[in-house]
């Protein structure tokens, strides 16, 4: 007679079974086996029949998704939704990003109650610490919103899937982008525009998509219905102010329509990271505020893994940029910088944050110290070490390597930046 007792692994919970023989025929269902932990929080999800994420990011599955803190800082989470695949070109790649609905508002890792989070994959980061970087500059230089994040580790349907960064999406929400509702706007400067329902299209061509309103269903916003003419006509109006002759002139210019603040904070954050791609968010608090440039996001091209040449994307064995202005021709910032009244803003709010950059790089180590055992288990998932992946420019062959050198990278832009932006007029 055999039986078999129950194993307790006292780790990480996920979805399977254990048993152990014990000399008798008898069997007790045992509990789910216990993922390692390497330390940061563990998401587990299992797709409806284990049928795996839609290949098609448009179509969802409904999923169980379990959190669990083996530090027991944050409340572990056993809830039900959906996932589906996100991005654009990040969705080609073999470690993939993905969205989760919760049925109802969650809090994961302490964040704020919310349905809609985001997991980031950053397969072509090899460093895992790019966005994080991008994120706590954020923080520091005091833009109105940074996405909340955390380094966890995922297991899809019985699958590591290595680390993963765990954010918030950028969306209309108290806490997250405080916008009015039925008069704010969240808006992308989209590369990928038409694969959106509802767009604008300035009269210098520029296109943006909606992060809010929600458009063409109930409730949202329709082609040339108020709320749609109101944006159009406010960006129309911008865009005459700041590429006209008169674009220096408080009055006549740019400055009545934005928050010259927040655009210098997001410019001297992309441009000392080198962020080549960066998503472009621009937020209308409401019919009464002036546009503001907030959040950041996307810092997968930067601190020297990717470049451009002339002919688009530069490949090896050509080198990253250090030195040299990579965001100062990014749409709008070109002519701004071109005013010496906002070189004088760039001058001042980097002024401040130059003393809080030994601060920044402490976080960022200590970040990057909380994923040194779970990195392990990425790259062995993973095993692109050494490797260039995509547009990428870098080949090193050790995560430390690759964590090293983001650091130096950011030293030296650091260095060059302070040093170009004290040859510019401001006033």
């Amino acid at each position: 007679m055999k039986k078999y007792i129950l194993v307790v692994l006292p780790l990480v919970a996920a979805f399977s079974l254990v048993m152990v023989s014990c000399g008798h025929d008898e069997i007790v269902e045992a509990p789910p086996v216990y993922f390692n932990s390497n330390g940061i929080p563990v998401i587990t999800i299992k797709t409806e029949n284990a049928a795996g994420v839609p290949a098609d990011k448009t179509q969802s599955i409904g999923c169980e998704i379990k959190v669990v803190d083996p530090t027991g800082e944050t409340e572990n989470v056993d809830g039900v939704g959906k996932i589906h695949g996100r991005g654009n070109a990040t969705w080609g790649y073999e470690k993939k990003p993905y969205k989760i609905k919760f049925d109802e508002k969650v809090s994961v890792c302490g964040f704020p109650a919310n349905r809609d989070w985001v997991l980031l994959a950053h397969y072509c980061d090899k460093s895992l610490i790019r966005e994080t970087f991008m994120l706590t500059l954020s923080e520091y230089i005091g833009l109105p919103y940074t996405v909340r994040h955390k380094f966890v580790e995922l297991y899809l349907d019985g699958d590591a899937l290595g680390v993963y960064l765990l954010t918030e999406q950028v969306e209309e929400a108290n806490e997250r982008v405080p916008v009015k509702k039925g008069e704010g706007y969240i808006l992308e400067l989209d590369n990928y525009w038409n694969k959106e329902p509802l767009w604008i299209t300035t009269d210098h061509g520029h296109h943006f998509t909606f992060k809010y309103p929600k458009v063409l269903e109930e409730g949202g916003m329709f082609p040339d219905d108020e709320r749609y003419n109101y944006i159009l006509d406010y960006m129309n109006r911008f865009e005459a102010a700041i590429y006209g002759s008169d674009f220096r002139d408080p009055a006549k210019g740019y400055r009545p329509f934005v928050d010259e603040v927040t655009f210098a904070r997001w410019y001297i954050v992309q441009e000392i990271i080198g962020n080549y791609d960066t998503n472009m968010y621009m937020t209308l608090i409401d019919h009464s505020r002036e546009l503001e440039l907030f959040p950041v996001w996307d810092a997968e091209w930067s601190f020297g893994l990717a470049g451009t040449g002339t002919d688009g994307w530069a490949r090896p064995p050509q080198k990253p940029i250090i030195e040299g202005n990579i965001k100062r021709s990014q749409t709008y910032i070109y002519q701004m910088m071109h005013d010496p009244y906002f070189i004088g803003i760039v001058k001042s709010e980097w002024t401040k944050l130059k003393t809080l950059l030994p601060q920044v790089k402490t976080d960022m180590r200590n970040y990057a110290k909380s994923i040194e055992r779970a990195q392990k288990d990425n790259f062995k998932r993973w095993p692109i070490l050494d490797k260039y992946i995509s547009v990428g420019l870098i080949h090193l062959d050790s995560w430390e390597a690759e964590v090293d050198y983001v650091f130096d990278f950011f030293d030296k832009r650091c260095a060059w930046f302070d040093s170009w932006l004290s040859t510019q007029k401001g006033s």
